[in-house]
């Protein structure tokens, strides 16, 4: 992180970025420490490790005003590119052998309740080489859609010649992976299967008991080997009387028929290809739940979505670069911005 400086600016005074009242070196070093750390914790380290002094809430002021400009242009060049059927262009040097979308989401207390913060990983390989950036979003399942194959398509899913998608099976999720990368060899995340059959195997024969060990294990066994029919066949052979044990060997059956298509393991693992979703699980947490769920924070969506922007673009590498290109042309839509806030109040 490139250091702002022995700066100093009044707490009373409105910072913005652009050349106004911050310099674009002195907000580029609080946009990075508060994509980094809670608002308070950012502040403390201007003023310690840079020299900056920042109230709390101009430190989240441009913050959230940084965050805001990307996503406007990460949703108008998903819109974009879906209307006119423009497919993004990859990362300069970027030319993957295996590119890997992943979905998932976590729950995150924003404007008085929770509510799921959507997260989507492209993860793209050549050799020993490994590029990887993720979104963070509160919005619909389409618009997030279409962001995540915007990502995957900068981070060279188009020119990949092997192409997964990998999640938990979640209903939204699926209609994501079938909408927008219905090329892709679809996966079912492995752990999350075997976690169902415990689940299966706990309320039908008691939780921890030997009967339950030993059946999750054949059938965790049965489809390593991807043989979904001969684990729908052991399920059916179930004899069960109470309403729950019945309604978990129902929830089972209908999870392995609804994911048939997307559990034939071995041919995954020839082909060399991930059948877990640890990459954007790991994002849930270091992403979003070490930003936004310490004590005592308190967000709105929006809010949690901007500097979760800031921080995807760190955590990818990307901010630097973001930063650079555009903080003259942040100058002006912040002017626009602001006149159509003004043009709202009238």
């Amino acid at each position: 992180m490139r250091s702002a400086g022995s700066l100093f600016f009044p707490l009373d005074k409105e910072v913005t970025v652009g050349g106004l009242a911050i310099s674009p070196e002195a907000g580029q070093a609080a946009v990075e420490e508060a994509g980094e750390r809670p608002y308070g914790q950012a502040m403390e380290h201007l003023k310690h490790h840079h020299g900056i002094r920042l109230s709390k809430r101009l430190l989240e002021k441009v913050t959230q005003m940084v965050g805001e400009f990307w996503l406007q242009g990460d949703d108008r060049e998903a819109e974009v590119g879906l209307r006119d059927k423009i497919i993004p262009l990859a990362v300069s040097g970027l030319a993957p052998e295996c590119c890997c979308v992943f979905a998932d989401g976590t729950m995150v207390h924003t404007d008085g309740d929770w509510h799921e913060a959507r997260v989507g990983t492209v993860c793209s390989t050549s050799g020993e080489r490994k590029r990887k950036s993720s979104i963070v979003r509160f919005a619909d399942v389409d618009r997030f859609g279409a962001g995540l194959w915007r990502k995957a398509c900068q981070y060279g899913y188009q020119e990949a010649s092997l192409r997964g998608f990998i999640s938990d099976g979640s209903h939204w999720i699926r209609g994501i992976a079938e909408l927008h990368f219905p090329d892709a060899v679809h996966i079912l995340d492995w752990y999350h299967l075997a976690e169902n059959l415990s689940k299966c195997a706990n309320e039908v024969f008691g939780e921890g008991t030997k009967e339950s060990q030993q059946w999750a294990g054949r059938m965790r066994k049965i489809m390593r080997e991807g043989k979904v029919d001969r684990a729908l066949k052991e399920v059916e052979k179930l004899r069960v009387r109470s309403k729950t044990k019945r309604r978990a060997k129902h929830e089972l059956i209908t999870y392995l028929t609804n994911n048939q298509d997307r559990v034939d393991y071995p041919r995954y693992r020839r082909l060399g290809l991930p059948i877990g979703s640890g990459e954007v699980e790991a994002d849930c947490k270091v992403l979003v739940q070490a930003r936004c769920k310490q004590s005592g924070m308190r967000w709105s969506k929006r809010g949690a979505e901007q500097v979760l922007r800031v921080r995807c673009a760190l955590k990818d590498g990307s901010f630097h670069a973001l930063w650079e290109h555009q903080t003259q042309s942040m100058a002006a839509w912040r002017k626009r911005r602001a006149r159509h806030e003004r043009r709202k109040a009238a």
